[in-house]
């Protein structure tokens, strides 16, 4: 019964994380740019909604401003390497395929692989912040919700999965 709840919960997940890197995402670094990010709201990024919604997380995380090319591959990396992976996700949730193993074993990397990312990322905000000025709590719920999806995910996938009968 807990995993039909998160199966459909996940599957509302993958759809948020498959708009945020297959649509949010190209918007942002094909529309407005990184470099639109250090012209402001006079810039391209003034001129979108995504772009204003960047400029608005500048707000909370200054660094993104001027973002340094590491932290602009992590984000980039995100819209091409995960994308797929999020929209195979709500596929495989939806056609009730999340107990293959095939499949389980594509998450449970993919998971590590986010997980790696967003842990170096927040590591690094939490002994930064006071130079960067982040209001690290905006910024660590932000960010971390990508860590409690795969983190769903794999409790679904390891420890509440259907026993076989």
């Amino acid at each position: 019964m807990a995993s039909r709840w998160l199966d459909r919960l996940l599957i509302v997940l993958f759809l948020f994380t498959s708009f945020m890197s297959l649509v949010y995402a190209p918007l942002f670094v094909f529309g407005c740019g990184w470099h639109g990010l250090t012209l402001g709201a006079d810039g391209p990024c003034g001129a979108s909604w995504v772009g204003r919604a960047w400029l608005g997380y500048v707000q909370v995380e200054p660094i993104y401003r001027d973002a340094p090319v590491w932290l602009q591959l992590v984000n980039d990396r995100d819209m091409f390497f995960f994308s797929w992976f999020y929209l195979l996700s709500v596929i495989v949730f939806a056609s009730k395929r999340q107990d293959r193993p095939w499949y389980r074993n594509l998450a449970t990397f993919m998971a590590g692989m986010m997980t790696y990312a967003i842990s170096f990322y927040l590591i690094w905000e939490l002994l930064t912040y006071r130079e960067t000025g982040a209001q690290l709590a905006s910024v660590v719920i932000f960010n971390g919700l990508w860590l409690v999806i795969f983190g769903l995910l794999m409790l679904r996938l390891y420890v509440l999965r259907p026993r076989a009968a």
